[in-house]
């Protein structure tokens, strides 16, 4: 029995009301699917009957397969024959001379080519904006969008859903512990649905103590316009600690490495202010573009030495000195994904385009004296204004198949000043460690911004925190130019474990819990340039070029890597460990 993608008078109302006809052109449909057709869906790839891959795939020529198909996150070719339906998710289909397809055809994220030389029962659809899901226990479940999902802690509203959410905002880190957002959320329903969400941010290093400086806060209003998933618009109001840049590794990665090795990968600033956005996704390209008013103020924030496993007596990393004061910038992003896995991509390209512009405000640094200088030289006051700056990125990445069970994935960064300004320290860029240069100690590309420290009293501007002591900080963050290349070989090694017994006649089963190791071969290179000093007494200077090699063995997201520097050896051979691939 057919397990029916679509039911046959929905079917007909998406065609426009006209019954299919062989050989006809593929009816198109910009945006994502809508939800009645995505629980149809669902339903379908959940259905016993259905054969699942994973995955690119092949039908070759004189293969027949009696049934209904079902490919998740890579692209179909076909040659043979499919007597039943099928369905491509986040991936191409591929017709050639002398494909049947006997049932009905549906592709989503994705497109169709060959139809006019293939034998088709009815006309192929394909919607372009992908399908987010996940895959657990053998189902495949929709993924909630920004984490909204029904549970315990929901209730119907009538026009939407409200709900009580409690999730961490980032990583482990020095400077918050760890940050917990709680409030409620609350969506509407439709084809528009508005979606408000009010959190405050509780810090761990601060305990039970609930004060206003111990407490942050997220509020942000988004409504979509166009029709559902084309565009929207929004607003946030927010006081957060984030981090300058994400050095290249997950939040899970840098929480574990914060609490178990008591090695913070990341460095932090405190931003309060609101933002104002608008973006937009064309449903027929997988394509994202944001563009974003803030309005800010910026402020070191104080090292609150949060508990940790390792090297407990160890003091922390300082945190660069950052610019203060209020900012007002405009930020544009546009985002290329046309991968065939969000998570793990085997095929495809991504490409992120930021521009940034400062139009208003004033960033200054706080006056400082050497580490070790005159302990009564207090100052509290900011230095000069900075000038204006105008900064931007493009970060190019490649993941393309060279064989069955090869892959070549290949990246290129370029990022930085554009209009020739020294960046404020918490847009500077900085690479080293082993998010980016596994071979080289971490920040090693950072134009010198960690060969000396600086002291900032208390009271110089209220960022101090509650010390009476001096704080330690490094006067810079990174470069103000930077650019990076990344490249990565891996394949399978001809073993594999199969943990499900032979006579179980499940072959789904058995290949999601099919394990086999990949090796890797990877070559990282990249170099760092200044704009010269940010203020007096702050000198900085050109970072040259640093590379790499190294080999891993992964299995699964889990990896063991090893790396050698092969110029400017600051460190030898270096072993790691990651929980996500590298690129």
């Amino acid at each position: 029995m057919s397990a029916r993608i679509l039911g046959v008078p929905l079917f007909l109302l998406l065609l426009g009301g006209t019954a299919p006809s062989v050989g006809a052109q593929v009816v198109v449909h910009q945006g994502r699917v809508p939800l009645e057709v995505e629980a149809q869906v669902f339903e379908f790839l959940n259905s016993p009957e259905v054969v699942r891959l994973s995955g690119s795939a092949r039908i070759p020529a004189g293969t027949r397969i009696d049934g209904d198909v079902a490919a998740l996150g890579g692209s179909v070719l076909v040659a043979g024959t499919v007597g039943g339906d099928l369905l491509v998710v986040n991936g191409d289909l591929h017709l050639l001379p002398g494909a049947i397809l006997q049932g009905q055809v549906l592709v989503i994220g994705g497109s169709v080519s060959g139809e006019s030389t293939a034998t088709l029962a009815e006309e192929p659809v394909a919607y372009m904006g992908p399908l987010r899901y996940r895959v657990r226990d053998g189902r495949v479940d929709p993924r909630p969008e920004d984490g909204f999902s029904p549970g315990l802690l929901s209730t119907d509203l009538g026009f939407g859903q409200a709900r009580f959410t409690l999730r961490a905002a980032s990583s482990y880190n020095r400077v918050e512990g760890l940050p917990v957002l709680f409030g409620p959320v609350i969506q509407t329903v439709g084809g528009n649905p508005t979606r408000l969400e009010a959190f405050a941010i509780w810090r761990s290093t601060g305990g039970l103590n609930l004060d206003s400086d111990r407490l942050g806060y997220l509020f942000r209003l988004d409504q979509a316009v166009g029709g559902r998933g084309i565009a929207s618009i929004g607003a946030t109001a927010h006081r957060q600690v984030v981090p300058i840049e994400d050095g290249g590794i997950s939040n899970t990665e840098a929480s574990l490495a914060t609490f178990l090795l008591g090695r913070d990968f990341r460095d932090h600033f405190e931003q309060e202010g609101w933002s104002a956005y608008f973006s937009l996704f064309p449903g027929r390209l997988p394509l994202e573009t944001t563009l974003t008013y803030r309005e800010e103020e910026h402020r070191t924030p104080p090292i609150r030495s949060p508990w940790r496993l390792g090297s407990g007596d160890d003091p922390w990393r300082p945190l660069p000195m950052v610019a203060e004061g209020r900012s007002r910038s405009i930020e544009a992003v546009v985002e290329w994904d046309s991968t065939d896995d969000p998570h793990v991509p085997a095929d495809g390209w991504r490409a992120a385009l930021e521009l940034r512009r400062q139009v208003g405000g004033s960033l200054a640094l706080p006056f400082s004296e050497p580490h070790g200088g005159e302990e009564g030289a207090a100052v509290a006051t900011l230095g000069e204004p900075l000038p204006f700056f105008t900064s931007g990125s493009i970060d190019l990445r490649r993941y393309g198949r060279v064989g069955p069970t090869s892959r070549l994935n290949l990246r290129a960064v370029a990022s930085g000043s554009l209009n020739g300004a020294p960046l404020p320290p918490q847009f500077q860029l900085a690479a080293g460690g082993e998010g980016s240069l596994p071979g080289h100690r971490l920040f090693a590309l950072d134009c010198g911004a960690r060969s000396s420290s600086r002291l900032l009293r208390d009271g110089d501007t209220g960022a101090a925190g509650e010390a009476s002591e001096a704080t330690v900080v490094f006067p810079a963050h990174g470069c103000d130019r930077l650019v990076l290349f990344q490249a990565e070989f891996q394949g399978a090694f001809p073993v594999s474990w199969d943990p499900i017994p032979s006579d179980w006649d499940d072959t789904e089963l058995s290949q999601a819990f099919r394990l086999q190791p990949v090796w890797s071969v990877f070559l990282n290179a990249g170099q760092g340039w200044s704009q010269g000093e940010l203020a007096p007494g702050l000198p900085r200077t050109d970072s040259p070029t640093r590379a790499d090699v190294g080999v891993g063995v992964y299995m699964g997201p889990m990896g063991l890597y090893w790396s050698y520097p092969l110029n400017r050896r600051d460190r030898g051979l270096n072993f790691f460990v990651r929980l996500e691939q590298r690129l």
